[in-house]
């Protein structure tokens, strides 16, 4: 009887392996391919460039790097009306930039100027064939349309691509993905149908992050267990629930699994500790936006994130707006390849550091560590600082409240500088414990009230905030 039982086992495991093959040199020879004929990109060209460019030294760099960034601006300045006339009110034109430096001179372009000027910001050209849109959020929940074209999209996803081989996986490996749906209210049987082509020849699996709950856990996890994907990733608070769903019923992924990467939410310690606990893998961070998408990337080496140097120019500024290094500051990033809606000099909104060593993996791009956090992330103390969700993560590991406890935390603040520190969590947290907490926060915290909660819903976009502001 046990024979046959491993028998039947091998001949299944036989027949999946044979059909992971098959999607895999389906996904290789004709997928990618074809991915780049229908959309008109230049994917895989362009990956071949990066795989090369990665090893060149600074100066080689350096001058690649001008050279877009010159014909950027050049091109910005006749064709987009933002630039022409940001040029001209400040005694600007294209010749101006000879060094990277240069780029200082021109103003920074942040989300409400972007949001203001949307239209101005396209490029006035007569074809806007292979153009995609998109939209971004933005802190006020107002949706900026973005427009990429194809060099940006061929750019974007052949550095990302490339990242998977810095992580150990190939394109066409089995991934999948936690990510929100394109149309929340409504998505149509064609779109679906399409999706779900789409996810089949590129060897992909798509879960809409945005219709996760705890009753649908458990088709998802043998789902996974189906699919059996090699690399896992998306958006963080998705993942965590999964990681907790998994842990709380004692259950493991397979072994092809080799890493899990984590997106569009701050990467806090103690929840990459909780993923690589669970799933058996190392954590990777990666970082982007819908506004310039792939801006950087973390290797083996956990040493930060490799900047995407051959598509981005990044900054980090000081509160004069100096360029500054190895300490925090705000983000500024210029796309050197979208031409259709220029970003240059855009401030994100996020907090980051750029480090001015380099990392011992052999690929010679700039280091910056992983983002601390959004500008607006950050909750006033006593003194006048302002801290960011790490700082109530270390809060709440030295008093003794570690991952096993609690799902997630909550901090929101009010006009009176008061805070709601809430908890979620299914264990039973003792009295003790909490006033501890209550009382280590008030240090810092004039007034401060914790609530144990089973439930912080996560945000209509799908992602959830660590940190709140609201009046009272």
């Amino acid at each position: 009887m046990v024979f046959g039982d491993n028998v039947k086992y091998n001949k299944v495991t036989f027949i999946s392996n044979m059909v992971h093959e098959i999607r895999a040199r389906i996904a290789k020879y004709f997928g990618f391919p074809f991915q780049d004929f229908w959309k008109g990109t230049g994917i895989l060209r362009t990956m071949r460039v990066l795989h090369g460019s990665q090893f060149w030294n600074d100066e080689k760099m350096k001058a690649y790097r001008l050279r877009k960034l010159q014909e950027l601006v050049q091109y910005s300045y006749q064709h987009v009306p933002y630039y022409s006339e940001l040029f001209n009110l400040n005694g600007i034109v294209p010749e101006d930039i000879q060094s990277l430096e240069d780029i200082q001179k021109i103003p920074i372009l942040t989300k409400e100027l972007a949001r203001n000027n949307q239209k101005k910001l396209i490029a006035e050209v007569d074809n806007l064939k292979k153009i995609k849109k998109g939209k971004t959020g933005g802190t006020t929940g107002v949706p900026l349309i973005v427009l990429s074209d194809r060099k940006n999209r061929s750019f974007t996803w052949a550095s990302y691509y490339r990242w998977y081989n810095w992580i150990g996986i190939s394109k066409e490996d089995r991934v999948l993905t936690f990510w929100g749906s394109r149309t929340v209210l409504n998505t149509s049987l064609q779109n679906r149908i399409i999706g779900k082509v789409i996810d089949f020849v590129l060897n992909k699996e798509t879960i809409n992050a945005f219709q996760i709950s705890t009753k649908k856990l458990p088709a998802i996890y043998s789902k996974i267990i189906k699919y059996d994907p090699v690399l896992i990733k998306g958006y963080l608070s998705a993942i965590i629930l999964l990681a907790k769903y998994m842990q709380k019923e004692n259950l493991h992924v397979n072994k092809s699994l080799k890493a899990i990467s984590t997106t569009s939410e701050t990467l806090m310690p103690n929840y990459r500790k909780l993923l690589e606990e669970v799933f058996g893998v190392p954590v990777f961070d990666q970082y982007g936006c819908g506004e310039v998408s792939a801006i950087s990337y973390e290797c083996k080496e956990h040493h930060g994130l490799h900047i995407n140097e051959e598509h981005v120019y990044v900054e980090v500024i000081d509160e004069n707006d100096k360029q500054q290094f190895n300490k925090p500051g705000r983000l500024v990033v210029t796309s050197l390849d979208n031409y259709i809606m220029p970003f240059i000099r855009y401030e994100i909104g996020d907090i980051a550091t750029l480090y001015t060593g380099k990392c011992n993996c052999g690929v010679n791009s700039q280091l910056m560590g992983s983002i601390i956090g959004r500008s607006i992330d950050t909750i006033k103390i006593r003194d006048g600082s302002l801290v960011h969700g790490v700082f109530f993560t270390d809060i709440l590991y030295e008093v003794g409240i570690t991952t096993d406890l609690i799902s997630r935390f909550q901090v929101t603040q009010y006009d009176d500088e008061s805070i709601d520190f809430k908890i979620e969590s299914q264990s039973i947290i003792s009295e003790n414990i909490l006033q501890r907490l209550s009382t280590e926060l008030g240090k810092f915290i004039d007034k401060v009230r914790v609530i144990l909660v089973d439930h912080i819903p996560n945000e209509e976009n799908g992602k959830y905030k660590y940190i709140n502001h609201e009046h009272k």
